[in-house]
């Protein structure tokens, strides 16, 4: 299969125009949004949390982070894994947020931003030990620091805090991706065979 492009552009770009649009509807919003208590009969909201921002700016932030790390880390990723590492991470940050951290009412892709560089790090460090290294101790520090400044309100967010549990469980999320999505699905078939 030829690649068009040096770096998968399909779901940077798809997820980019969805936080968008949500981010200009406020129905979209209220049908994603977390709702206490609601976790797993309303299940895609374990996942549209996080398409959900305080507002534009917010998403915007966020879809330009997603490209700079779908740019920066092309060689980590193809449209499938990279959507496949962003659900895992999406689902774990939302589950360590609710569960572990206890706070349920969180918005924004930068969890699931957290996981899919998380992933990219683990798999650089299996080709480039430094580099991967490096990104890992830059991950560690900037996770402690959301736990060091929690709570702390934001001025650019309306005053809205950091969702730092969100931010550990992303990364978890990229962490476990790294197992979890080693396999292709052809190839998960090929060995049930």
């Amino acid at each position: 299969m030829v690649r068009v492009f040096k770096y998968p552009v399909i779901t940077p770009v798809l997820v980019s125009i969805i936080l968008l649009l949500v981010a200009r509807n406020p129905a979209a919003q209220q049908a994603l949004v977390l709702i206490d208590g609601e976790i797993w009969s309303q299940i895609w909201r374990i996942f549209g949390a996080h398409l959900v921002h305080i507002h534009l700016q917010h998403a915007v932030y966020n879809a330009l982070g997603l490209g700079l790390l779908t740019a920066v880390f092309y060689k980590q990723f193809n449209n499938r894994l990279l959507f496949n590492v962003m659900l895992l991470s999406a689902f774990t940050a939302t589950l360590v947020s609710v569960y572990l951290g206890g706070e349920p009412h969180f918005v924004g892709l930068s969890g699931v931003l957290h996981g899919v560089y998380a992933y990219a790090a683990l798999q650089l460090l299996q080709t480039e030990r430094t580099k991967g290294l490096v990104l890992l101790a830059l991950l560690a520090l900037k996770l402690v620091y959301d736990f060091i400044t929690a709570g702390n309100e934001l001025a650019w967010l309306d005053g809205a805090a950091v969702a730092h549990w969100c931010h550990l469980g992303g990364a978890l999320g990229g962490a476990l991706a790294v197992p979890a999505l080693r396999k292709t699905s052809l190839e998960l078939l090929k060995g049930a065979e």
